[in-house]
């Protein structure tokens, strides 16, 4: 009897315990494979010493892009092209020093000049393959810059591709568009067209294709470029869904001739968070040294292209903030965006997304947990999918003006806490917040912040 009595206690015991157990895991963190954003500066730093590159990593760049500084006499020692010395170079100190890297193709005329010979014959990868020992480290290979229409025939030649494929089965093919609104003056009908092109000359050709373009919202010579942010982020975010590929933008970092004579930390904040609010896995900055020939007061470096200027520090802050909730974003895939209207301050950012294509406004339908949301200033809200971790959200702060605070109020269902990624300050721990009994939360979005967001479920 007494065993009998014991084995109940015991069991019941038992029982307690994992229900304890199971309660203690409800609202669980997903745990998410380690995973980066791939980050770096364009142009490259001028000096390659351990030294220069130190500080260009202690800017949270894990990737240097071989970009040339234009400088005279063009020699195989201070230019990057495949087989060039200052390749080999900057490969060996980039091992060194912990860096991943995008390697530059180069360009007919530029090292026909240098090498006298003829350096698209249909297989150069093959015939300028010198870098096994670093292959682990090519992540890609810039190939070309703001291809007109005719020109995408060069770099889409299918003996070049498979060429590049068979050298770098695991690097990305990195051709750099034009933003849609330049479309039609490189030879395309529309920015439609552009993208079409693209994809069916180069995208279909990679199980995994990489898409990348300038996005450069503070630019004197197109006053409103900023309107066309998300209609832009948005179009290249569909066309990477439709081929399975990666975004890849390159952000303003510059200031002066071309360029906004200033940019505030908001400012920069703001290109990243928009940038990850539509799936960016990667991101350039243009500027980090000065380049020749131009007039920039600031790039991420003074014109002495030595010492940090303030947007040194804006984006070291940025990338260490984006960093730390990397592997959380990059578990998931980009879906839709939906622009929500300032309820006290419209800018007409956001006025591409408003509508959908029978000029309803536009919804987030058939979505697991986000119901709906308010906001003070304007605000993208994007969805995003993975097939192991379900939706998650990005909420990105629209306002226009470093002084504006966007309050927001999101409701979902189907859940009874969220996890909130990214923001200023943040430093990898995710805030988990309890939904309200109507499945609200409120959240104060400084200009230019973004915030993912993770429904969290019990089980």
């Amino acid at each position: 009897m007494f065993k009998r009595f014991m084995s109940i206690i015991l069991t019941l015991v038992t029982v307690l315990g994992l229900t304890s157990c199971k309660a203690k895991q409800e609202n669980k963190l997903p745990e998410y494979p380690e995973e980066k954003f791939e980050i770096a500066g364009l142009w490259a730093p001028r000096q390659i010493t351990e030294e220069a590159l130190k500080q260009y990593k202690d800017a949270g760049f894990n990737v240097m892009s071989f970009t040339n500084h234009d400088e005279t006499p063009r020699t195989s020692e201070n230019q990057y092209y495949l087989g060039s010395n200052r390749t080999m170079e900057a490969l060996e100190l980039c091992k060194k020093l912990g860096l991943n890297v995008y390697l530059n193709y180069g360009n007919t005329w530029f090292v026909r000049e240098i090498e006298g010979q003829d350096y698209f014959d249909g297989t150069p990868f093959s015939n300028h393959d010198y870098y096994e020992e670093y292959k682990d480290i090519i992540k890609g290979i810039h190939i070309i810059d703001e291809p007109k229409n005719d020109e995408l025939d060069v770099v889409a030649s299918k003996t070049l591709i498979d060429d590049f494929k068979k050298v770098y089965p695991n690097a990305k093919y990195i051709v750099n568009l034009i933003p849609i609104y330049g479309a039609y003056d490189y030879g395309f009908t529309t920015s439609e067209n552009m993208l079409n092109v693209f994809g069916e000359k180069i995208m279909s050709n990679f199980e995994t294709p990489c898409i990348s373009v300038d996005i450069y919202p503070f630019h004197n010579k197109v006053t409103d470029a900023d309107i066309y942010l998300a209609t832009n982020h948005e179009m290249f975010a569909k066309a990477a869904k439709k081929y399975n590929g990666k975004k890849a933008y390159i952000l303003q970092a510059s200031t002066g001739e071309e360029f906004h004579e200033e940019l505030t930390e908001g400012d920069v904040r703001w290109q990243v968070y928009a940038a990850l609010g539509f799936g960016a896995v990667m991101i350039q900055y243009y500027c980090y040294s000065v380049p020749d020939g131009r007039a920039y007061n600031y790039c991420m470096l003074k014109p002495d292209n030595k010492t940090p200027s303030d947007l040194y520090y804006y984006i070291q802050e940025v990338n260490n903030e984006i960093q730390s909730f990397s592997s959380a974003m990059l578990a998931y895939d980009w879906d839709m965006s939906i622009a929500v209207e300032g309820s006290v301050d419209t800018t007409y950012r956001l006025s591409g997304l408003a509508l959908d294509e029978n000029y309803n406004v536009r919804e987030m339908k058939n979505a697991t947990h986000y119901v709906s949301a308010t906001a003070t200033s304007d605000l993208l809200v994007s969805r995003f999918e993975s097939e192991e971790y379900g939706e998650a959200y990005m909420l990105v702060n629209f306002a226009k003006a470093e002084s504006d605070k966007n309050t927001v109020t999101a409701t979902f269902k189907d859940c009874d806490s969220v996890a909130l990624y990214g923001g200023k300050g943040y430093t990898g721990t995710p805030k988990i917040v309890k939904l309200d009994e109507s499945g609200n939360v409120t959240i104060e979005l400084n200009y230019g912040d973004g915030v993912f967001v993770t429904p969290l479920t019990k089980k």
